[in-house]
């Protein structure tokens, strides 16, 4: 449990820094990871605005518990924002020599991790979660530099 509260708060503070330094005004939400009640990251630029929940996870499939997802399509509902849940995993590997625009997104820019910005309404509800496959996060997710 410790273990992976630092990689989530971990794979946060990335993405605070990242919105940070492109002029993003950036809040984490208080007892982010803990209570469930509020989201990860705030992120506020003019009409970009974004609700994220952030996931660090090595898996083909990402769950979030009723709860969670839940509290995240009332953050929408109430406020409009677009909501996304962040899932980080680390970069594919790439054929040398490979310069097509999907060997782009898979090198990233400057990091060892590829994240995906998918938004809520691509989970799958389950009798106890919402989830959606890796594969699925990669046909409809948004890449970091597509929110910015």
């Amino acid at each position: 449990m410790v273990m992976t509260y630092h990689k989530g708060a971990r794979a946060e503070r990335e993405l605070i820094k990242y919105f940070s330094e492109r002029g993003f005004m950036v809040i984490r939400g208080a007892g982010s990871g803990t209570s469930g009640l509020s989201p990860d990251v705030l992120v506020f630029k003019g009409p970009k605005q974004y609700v994220i929940e952030a996931k660090s996870i090595e898996s083909e499939h990402l769950s979030l518990d009723r709860g969670q997802f839940e509290n995240l399509k009332q953050w929408y509902e109430t406020t409009n924002m677009e909501t996304y849940v962040a899932w980080r995993r680390k970069k594919e590997k790439v054929e040398k020599g490979d310069d097509s625009a999907e060997a782009w997104k898979k090198k990233g820019v400057g990091m060892q991790y590829r994240w995906l910005f998918i938004s809520i309404a691509f989970f799958k509800e389950n009798p106890k979660s919402y989830s959606i496959s890796w594969e699925k996060a990669k046909k409809y997710g948004k890449d970091l530099g597509e929110l910015v």
